[in-house]
């Protein structure tokens, strides 16, 4: 029986094996991904944690003082914020309050792409929300590529993993503007709004609970799938979240997030 390249780069994730290739068979194998194990309590997370942890893996720069005006309608508050870009702000705000993120809210902070020769500059803020199994965070990504501006909004379960992978990241010795390029989106217009419950919509083809979101990078591309695998108080889902960036492993980071 034959596997596909992607089945057996699979293999050799969660079979944990490493693998050369062959000088005399003539089979190619592909550089064996890293993969990583960790466990998250839902109750440490917040707005507030995540928007510090992005400051220090990231390097993101706060701007205190400019997103209340903003979102008040005033778009000439800062030197740093170009008009369009308050207006991007302002309008993904808007959307994360009608899903209501109203709790929470953290300063707005910037930071670069990390890689050099790149423009993509990314302007974001949290807000966050209580669901029936625990804190969900929500984050708005405003970028800037070759004088376009693009938003992402990015929720829930993929945004608990971007918080986890960076302290892999960091302690994989990979710079604040390595990381950022790794994990932050860029060059994305995606909506990520998922809850803890997951998505039980089987006209969309999907497994009850389970949820898929891709999204670009400076460096590459994120992909993340969600399983809610035990509901209630005492359950837990599991991210499966999984990092392709240029010049550097593919890494799979299976994080359990206990409720």
């Amino acid at each position: 029986m034959s596997i596909s390249r992607r089945q057996f780069n699979r293999i050799v994730i969660w079979g944990g094996a490493s693998f050369a290739a062959s000088a005399t068979s003539g089979i190619f194998f592909p550089k064996p991904a890293e993969a990583y194990s960790l466990e998250f309590p839902i109750s440490a997370l917040s707005a507030d944690r995540v928007f510090n942890g992005i400051q220090k893996h990231c390097a993101a720069e706060p701007i205190p003082g400019v997103l209340s005006p903003i979102l008040q309608g005033n778009s000439n508050v800062s030197s740093k914020i170009e008009v369009a870009a308050a207006n991007r702000i302002r309008t993904a705000d808007k959307e994360f309050v009608s899903r209501n993120f109203t709790s929470k809210r953290t300063e707005l902070a910037m930071t670069g792409s990390g890689v050099p020769g790149n423009t993509t500059i990314s302007s974001l803020w949290g807000r966050q929300r209580q669901d029936k199994l625990g804190p969900n965070v929500g984050f708005g990504f405003v970028q800037k590529w070759e004088d376009q501006y693009s938003d992402s909004k990015i929720s829930g379960p993929t945004m608990c993993a971007i918080h986890n992978a960076q302290r892999v990241l960091a302690d994989q010795r990979l710079t604040p503007p390595e990381i950022a390029a790794s994990v932050l989106p860029t060059r994305s217009r995606i909506d990520d709004n998922i809850s803890w419950g997951g998505d039980a919509d089987a006209s969309a083809g999907r497994n009850p609970g389970a949820v898929f979101a891709q999204y670009d990078t400076a460096a590459g591309t994120v992909t993340s799938r969600y399983d809610l695998v035990e509901p209630g108080p005492r359950g837990f889902g599991r991210v499966e979240y999984t990092i392709e960036a240029e010049d550097q492993p593919r890494r799979v980071i299976l994080l359990t997030v206990r409720f």
